[in-house]
């Protein structure tokens, strides 16, 4: 029996398919990757540790673990949203840290922020406590778009705190801090060679942003926490399950930006259409119901599950049913 002959072609084009796949990090920005890289385990935490003291040195003085936490708070009574985090956790000396990948622009997210760092306080105190012994809770929000609060703004970290009108800060126990990454997209998609960092902030933020189309030579490694990062990043070390559950985040990550994107600019000019034309104030509070209800109907319409599409908006879950059965 003759033995069938591989073509060398097809036999070139497989083996240069493994090459690239051995190569290729999964990309942090997706929910799968964020989580992976940064919850999944022991190393995890290390990392998200690492990528913690590297932006908030003071604060995280004399930190050495943290540990993850249910990322669901349920509230005190029945009518109370339950809110959910996308990681959770508290430090050896118990402080709070949420960390949010927050992917595409939401219309309410700074009230979000806000209620998530509420909730984790209001679950703290104790009965019977009269000194309010809250902990300190740092709300770290990773941001792959630009904000329109920091529009202009050369900076690519924030953190804001409660303040007087003087400046004065008024509560240490509550932070809020901001990530830009649209920053530090690389010049050549997939390449950082060449590119000086001065801190381990902008080595991070660089990190984070390209990972995913970044290839093995592009940067090299001497920091343990940043090898580990690339070592456990590799697609081709991923389960088959793995590697089934990465291809579908990274689907509805590029599927929600772009339905995002594509609701907002229509719900936001009926919005202000309504406004314009109404011309009073109850006319532009409309008009803004008006934009929430287009934003969560636009998105329904592009595929995205009632649960996403009332975070985004701000409108309720039922509200969100209610309108996806219109």
């Amino acid at each position: 029996m003759m033995k069938k002959m591989r073509n060398p072609a097809v036999a070139t084009i497989a083996k240069k398919r493994k090459e690239d796949e051995q190569s290729f990090y999964i990309n942090p920005l997706t929910d799968f990757g964020f989580k992976k890289l940064f919850c999944s385990d022991r190393r995890g935490a290390e990392r998200l540790l690492a990528l913690l003291k590297a932006y908030l040195p003071d604060k995280m003085e004399g930190v050495t673990t943290i540990t993850f936490l249910p990322t669901e708070l349920l509230g005190e009574t029945e009518n109370t949203k339950r809110v959910s985090f996308d990681i959770y956790g508290v430090t050896n000396d118990e402080k709070r840290v949420i960390v949010e990948m927050q992917r595409g622009e939401q219309t309410f997210f700074a009230n979000r922020v806000i209620t998530y760092n509420c909730r984790v306080i209001s679950q703290n105190v104790e009965r019977g406590d009269l000194e309010y012994k809250i902990p300190m809770v740092i709300s770290f929000s990773i941001m792959d778009y630009v904000p329109e609060w920091f529009t202009g703004s050369d900076d690519f970290f924030h953190i804001v705190q409660l303040k007087d009108e003087k400046n004065k800060i008024f509560s240490q126990k509550t932070f809020f801090c901001f990530l830009e990454l649209r920053k530090f997209a690389a010049p050549t998609p997939g390449q950082l060679k060449g590119i000086e960092f001065p801190d381990l902030r902008r080595k991070w933020a660089y990190i984070l942003k390209n990972m995913g189309q970044m290839k093995e030579q592009d940067l090299e490694q001497e920091d343990e926490i940043f090898r580990g990062l690339f070592e456990d990043g590799r697609y081709s070390k991923l389960t088959a399950m793995e590697k089934k559950e990465y291809k579908k985040s990274v689907l509805e990550y590029a599927d929600v930006q772009d339905a995002i994107r594509c609701a907002q600019q229509k719900s936001l000019k009926a919005g202000i259409e309504q406004g314009r034309e109404e011309g009073r104030e109850e006319g532009i509070e409309q008009g803004r119901e008006v934009e929430r209800r287009l934003l969560a109907v636009n998105m329904l319409a592009e595929g995205i599950a009632p649960a996403m599409v009332a975070r985004i908006s701000g409108l309720t879950e039922d509200e969100v049913l209610a309108l996806s059965q219109e």
